[in-house]
């Protein structure tokens, strides 16, 4: 039987499909545009089109399918109706798991964010640390609501299982979801000068090989109603910037933006994107993340998934190799 994708031309996504692909197995996606990238062009890949909030559409592409990936969702910093987060993340997800419950689906790995975790105070945190603070954006709360859903279905017997990855970086697609990957570019043409605040916030960095190998094993031996932090390096912002800046040989002067001016300049971008509907650079309130550590524990995916961490200078290592020869 095929392998359904949701998300399959998403960053992560792409890479899950050629993995899948390269390692012999069929897949089927469903998404609501025909791909670009030729990636997809593969006699190995079925595509249907479809919404995710058509049910019966979205059934029909279940029907024959055995093992899911739910990686489709609204991740972008900003949309024109808010209501656009709960539709696509929440009841979307809902639509997938119940039709894969009445389809009788074998497995299922729902793609969650390490954004719905608490930030870090002391020491990284797992997957049982409780959030103490409030939700920072829209994506984090519908996201978080939509694990609450994961639950639900698998109480009801559907083996789903949630994976939480981190900042992910890498080679690959430009589509909006790998940041970091973008930082990376833009300062080695020059065009990136900025350090948000002192600098000194802690992020997880995990790069993309890993955080799909992470899926496969998830499916291949995550245990139902669990989830799995995707996590990686846990580094300051000066320390990924110096990484790249002593990787790739290129020194340019960074300069510090205190939050007071990040924030309200995100207000401006904020502004212009409901005045132009054009998508904002950054808004306040991403910003407001980075006044927090989020340093995570991957402790659990590697002791049970066989989960692994590629060092930071060795996956900026590879990304910029990738960004000389593909940019």
């Amino acid at each position: 039987m095929p392998t359904l994708i949701t998300g399959a031309s998403g960053y992560i996504g792409s890479h899950l499909t050629k993995k899948l692909v390269d390692r012999g197995e069929k897949i089927r996606i469903y998404c609501r545009t025909k791909p670009m990238s030729p990636l997809f062009h593969h006699p190995a890949i079925e595509l249907i089109l479809g919404d995710i909030n058509d049910y019966k559409r979205l059934r029909k592409a279940i029907n024959g399918i055995d093992k899911i990936y739910h990686l489709a969702a609204y991740a972008r910093l900003w949309a024109k109706e808010q209501t656009t987060y709960y539709k696509i993340n929440v009841e979307g997800t809902n639509n997938i798991l119940e039709a894969a419950f009445e389809e009788g689906v074998e497995k299922m790995v729902y793609t969650s964010t390490a954004g719905v975790l608490g930030p870090s105070v002391v020491e990284p945190i797992n997957e049982e640390f409780p959030r103490t603070i409030p939700y920072f954006n829209s994506y984090e709360e519908t996201k978080t609501q939509a694990e609450n859903i994961v639950q639900e279905f698998a109480h009801k017997g559907l083996f789903v299982t949630t994976v939480n990855p981190a900042r992910v970086y890498g080679p690959g697609l430009d589509c909006g979801s790998n940041p970091v990957t973008k930082i990376v570019e833009l300062y080695l043409k020059g065009k990136w000068h900025l350090i948000p605040g002192t600098g000194n916030d802690i992020g997880s960095y995990c790069f993309i090989d890993d955080v799909v190998d992470g899926h496969i094993a998830a499916m291949d031996k995550g245990r139902s109603g669990e989830r799995y932090i995707l996590g990686g390096v846990n580094a300051s912002f000066n320390e990924l910037m110096h990484c790249i800046m002593l990787i790739s040989g290129v020194k340019k002067r960074l300069y510090h933006l205190p939050f007071p001016i990040l924030k309200a300049v995100s207000q401006v971008f904020k502004w212009w994107a409901e005045v132009t509907e054009s998508s904002p650079m950054i808004t306040p309130e991403w910003v407001n993340r980075y006044d927090y550590h989020w340093a995570l524990n991957s402790e659990k995916a590697v002791k049970q998934l066989g989960y692994t961490i590629t060092p930071l200078y060795d996956g900026i290592e590879k990304t910029i190799k990738w960004i000389r020869e593909n940019r």
